[in-house]
């Protein structure tokens, strides 16, 4: 009995060993592909400095401020056309098919800035100036977003759908009143002269850095690389 006793805890003993063993070798591995990816964004992060920005974080910049500019000023202009105007329907069916690549633009901007490695600030972290452009681009996102929805809501408040260059069709979610549709047309219209302000205060600030400041700042988001 005492032998029988004697085996099983052998055999105990070395099965708690070598899980010990498996859990170190666990371990070891993950700190090592944890030291290696902090290693690779590092490296990725040094790159970003000494080349500038990445292509796509230039590009979905651009690209997002263009759309927003061609909206505002086409909006403007379309609500002022005649009935018998050859834009009186052109003019909606753009603005409504751009609203949309608006949407999709914004929605791979954000999901790139979550993905990207943070690019290394040229503003001193925790001055009035990065505060300041941190909120400038909070807003511009918010506001963007609140844009297109406020948008899908006037188009889509009585139950018909959106259609997207006549490729698609978005469906109606909710039926609106008269009173929600005029809240969401004047919230919409609002919203537009916010967002175009705080994009020339963007863009005024981007200009100060340039010819002022005399820093990277544009250059960068021109595609320059930064030395």
């Amino acid at each position: 009995m005492g032998k029988i006793i004697i085996v099983c805890y052998s055999e105990k003993c070395e099965e708690a060993l070598s899980f010990r063993r498996l859990c170190d070798k666990v371990v070891i591995s993950c700190c090592f592909n944890t030291s290696f990816l902090l290693t690779l964004r590092g490296t990725m992060r040094q790159k970003m400095t000494r080349d500038g920005l990445p292509w796509l974080t230039i590009l979905l910049h651009w690209g997002v401020g263009m759309v927003v500019l061609v909206l505002f000023f086409l909006g403007i202009w379309m609500v002022g056309l005649d009935y018998y105007h050859p834009w009186y329907y052109q003019g909606p069916w753009w603005h409504k098919g751009l609203g949309v690549v608006l949407l999709v633009w914004l929605l791979c901007q954000s999901l790139w800035q979550f993905y990207r490695v943070p690019a290394v600030s040229l503003l001193k972290r925790g001055s009035w100036q990065a505060r300041l452009s941190t909120m400038m681009h909070v807003a511009l996102l918010l506001l963007s977003y609140l844009l297109v929805l406020s948008g899908y809501f006037i188009v889509t408040g009585q139950g018909q759908g959106l259609v997207v260059f006549d490729w698609f069709n978005l469906p109606a979610v909710v039926k609106l009143n008269d009173m929600a549709m005029q809240w969401f047309g004047e919230f919409h219209c609002y919203a537009a002269y916010i967002l175009i302000f705080l994009v020339g205060l963007h863009v005024f600030a981007a200009l100060k850095h340039h010819f002022f400041d005399k820093d990277a700042v544009l250059s960068q988001m021109l595609g320059k690389r930064r030395y």
